[in-house]
């Protein structure tokens, strides 16, 4: 079984309390959306800390070093916004697509072990419907925004 290669802590927040250059880039990607804090149905801020380097065979074949990094998912009724913050370097980026296009999945065990969920749409910044994995702690508010998440897309879908 592999091994858990971040530590992960998550936690529910409100819209002013997201850390600013995550809330800066989210409100970027959401500006046609309007006022979001009036309209968020959910927010969680996860800190990912890499747990050890990668071996030498994995830095090889092209995985580069484990970088810490802070996420931040957004559930709006109709959209799903994610922006991540790579703690080295300070560089932004956001993404959002919409919950009926959303299909949310487990991380498999067997590959990773790792409490987040895989995320396949459509994303902003492209033409075709990709996955983006998306970190969330093992613990009480990563879990609830999983529920909230997995609820939320599967009523969009139903509508």
């Amino acid at each position: 079984m592999p091994e858990q290669l971040y530590d992960r802590t998550s936690r529910l927040c409100a819209w002013d309390d997201l850390d600013p250059p995550l809330r800066a880039a989210l409100q970027a990607e959401a500006e046609p959306l309007g006022d979001i804090a009036a309209v968020m149905v959910g927010c969680v801020e996860t800190r990912s800390v890499p747990r050890r380097r990668p071996g030498v065979l994995s830095r090889l074949l092209g995985g580069g070093p484990l970088r810490a990094s802070r996420t931040a998912v957004v559930l709006l009724p109709r959209h799903l916004l994610v922006a991540v913050t790579d703690v080295r370097t300070g560089t932004t980026s956001a993404c959002s697509g919409r919950l009926g296009d959303i299909t949310v999945t487990e991380v498999d065990q067997r590959l990773a072990v790792d409490s987040g969920v895989s995320v396949t749409t459509r994303w902003s910044d492209s033409s075709e419907a990709s996955s983006l994995h998306i970190g969330l702690g093992d613990d009480p508010a990563g879990a609830s925004f999983k529920g909230i998440l997995r609820h939320a897309v599967r009523a969009a879908k139903s509508s």
